[in-house]
């Protein structure tokens, strides 16, 4: 199994109703049978319309705005391991005959009818929906996720200053957090934590090199809690002090 399922619940939501911003624990995907309405994940806005489907990641801020009555099922689930697909945050079209809606709905009534080994099936059927999802995704698959990691990336590179956890930008990204670290490792050569900490210490020679600033600032600016983190890791990294490197830079003009 892929998956293990959180929730699942089935609702008819009003006209001109709004569900402000909120966030789960858990992955969410939300299926719209009917109506139309509006949905922010994180920063970008999509217009929902019959038999579409929202995949919303885990810690991701998300709304919703309906237009006119919504008949919609949720399901809210977990990652068993690192064999389930990729699961990109977005809007996405159900298939014509309707795999993921028919399956949500096998879900709905196992949950109901609570038969034997009734737990069992369910994360069956939620693994096989996502299979479904991801087959019908994949052509696509590769690009979202280089423009995913190149959107935490440059998140990244404008923000070394400011406290960035890694779990932070795998939810931004929209993935769990190893399957962040993996990917992220993959496509650019480093750890996240190793590219946050090669960054941090270019700028940092750099402002050591062209600014009188005091390693204490240097070291703030550059996004290290406190100067004894930044000399060690820049000791460790590099080979000698910040004050040394400073010293040998001013000699080498």
């Amino acid at each position: 199994m892929l998956a293990q399922m959180d929730f699942i619940f089935h609702a008819m939501r009003e006209a001109r109703s709004y569900m402000p911003m909120h966030r789960h624990r858990c992955y969410e995907l939300v299926y719209y049978r009917e109506g139309t309405g509006s949905t922010r994940l994180h920063e970008l806005e999509y217009r929902y319309e019959p038999n579409t489907y929202t995949v919303i990641p885990p810690g991701m801020m998300h709304d919703e705005r309906r237009f006119c009555d919504t008949d919609v099922v949720f399901i809210g689930f977990s990652q068993l391991g690192r064999d389930m697909p990729v699961l990109t945050h977005g809007l996405f079209q159900d298939a014509p005959s309707s795999p993921i809606l028919r399956l949500l709905l096998d879900i709905k009534t196992e949950m109901q009818e609570k038969k034997a080994y009734y737990g069992q099936k369910l994360n069956l059927r939620l693994s096989e929906m996502l299979i479904e999802h991801a087959r019908s995704v994949s052509p696509v698959l590769a690009d979202q996720t280089d423009d995913n990691l190149l959107y935490a990336r440059t998140f990244m590179d404008e923000n070394l200053g400011q406290k960035i956890a890694v779990e932070d930008l795998a939810a931004l990204a929209g993935y769990s957090y190893d399957h962040f670290r993996h990917l992220f490792k993959k496509k650019f050569g480093v750890s996240p934590i190793q590219y946050l900490i090669d960054k941090r210490l270019e700028k940092a020679r750099s402002l050591l090199r062209h600014t009188s600033l005091p390693v204490t600032s240097v070291a703030l600016e550059c996004g290290f809690s406190s100067d004894a983190q930044f000399c060690t890791m820049f000791k460790r990294e590099l080979g000698e002090t910040p004050r040394a490197f400073r010293q040998n830079s001013y000699r080498s003009l």
